[in-house]
């Protein structure tokens, strides 16, 4: 074990012998379904195992086999655990996935999913602009944290785009921090706290296996319906006020999670965002250059964090993104 891994081992109370039963179950779980895979159950039934794993706490998924799991995992909406690349391998690979990608596409893609209600469309087009604007870059250690004996850096975390070479030690740790992912695609479309390389790649990959949605104009007139609500919002909103503003509007059939993700989400594509702080389409911008939440009640994620009604709509990036798309 590194020591970042043995560091967050200790913090999250995992770091003694109380884990290995637990992995050596796993992996006598993983290995009897690899030489006795069971059927893949229906999309519909893999999303609904996806929101029950969900819906459990750690405590309770740590103590529980992944059997039930399974039948998703055959489908593919639920993994055994991510790919991992080196540093360098990550970024050329990334590259490469957006080259065979249609930014229009995208755009239609995001604008469908906010139309119906379909998160798993939603995220890919910020991704995108998250690796087409990332630099070329040497890797720079993360600064985890200051403790005692001073600072402490990763060996395995980028500070430039926050990429992590390194899954966990613990194999059913990697089950749950992969789907913990899925769940953010499938049924948040939350990139949660701040986007990064890492999850650009995972939301990407997944989005490449979708089915094209049946697209129209007519989900780029219900975008620009919450754009008119936005407009005529109080100088004073905020994204939480907006979030309520929403809801109440019906204009979206979204949960209240996924209203939070979209206000996200248009400060990533740089449609709502502060005069001095900016999204992925309009460049990059270091994890450590981005504010904290303001608070842990109100959380929405840089650069949307900070913005009011007051600070306007970026119009220019609505034309840059969706004009002549139909």
């Amino acid at each position: 074990m590194d020591r970042e891994s043995g560091i967050w081992a200790v913090l999250s109370g995992m770091a003694d012998d109380r884990s290995d039963p637990v992995n050596r179950g796993y992996v006598a779980e993983i290995q009897g379904y690899q030489e006795r895979p069971v059927p893949p159950c229906s999309r519909k039934d893999a999303l609904r195992l996806l929101k029950r794993f969900s819906g459990k706490s750690f405590s309770k998924f740590w103590e529980e086999p992944v059997e039930a799991y399974l039948p998703a995992v055959s489908r593919g909406i639920m993994k055994l655990s991510d790919t991992v690349y080196s540093h360098d391998e990550a970024i050329v690979y990334a590259k490469g996935m957006i080259a065979g990608l249609s930014e229009q596409e995208l755009a239609r893609a995001f604008l469908f999913g906010v139309a119906h209600g379909a998160p798993e469309y939603m995220t890919a087009l910020a991704c995108y602009y998250y690796i087409k604007n990332l630099p070329e870059h040497d890797f720079e250690r993360k600064l985890i944290g200051s403790f005692g004996q001073g600072d402490v850096y990763s060996d395995t975390t980028c500070e430039i785009c926050g990429y992590n070479s390194k899954l966990s030690d613990e194999p059913k740790m990697r089950f749950w921090h992969i789907n913990v992912e899925m769940d953010f695609f499938y049924h948040r479309a939350s990139i949660p706290h701040h986007l990064d390389l890492g999850r650009a790649i995972v939301f990407l990959r997944e989005y490449a296996a979708l089915p094209q949605p049946e697209a129209s104009s007519a989900d780029l007139g219900r975008f620009m319906e919450v754009i008119a609500l936005i407009e005529a919002a109080p100088d004073d909103t905020t994204p939480g006020k907006l979030r309520g503003l929403l809801k109440r509007s019906g204009l979206l059939s979204m949960t209240n999670d996924q209203l939070g993700s979209f206000i996200d989400l248009l400060g990533y594509l740089d449609i709502l965002h502060s005069e001095d702080m900016f999204g992925v389409t309009a460049g990059h911008t270091k994890e450590r250059d981005m504010p904290d939440p303001l608070g842990a009640r109100s959380y929405f994620a840089h650069p949307v964090g900070r913005w009011t009604r007051r600070c306007g709509i970026d119009y220019g990036s609505i034309r840059r993104l969706f004009d002549g798309i139909y």
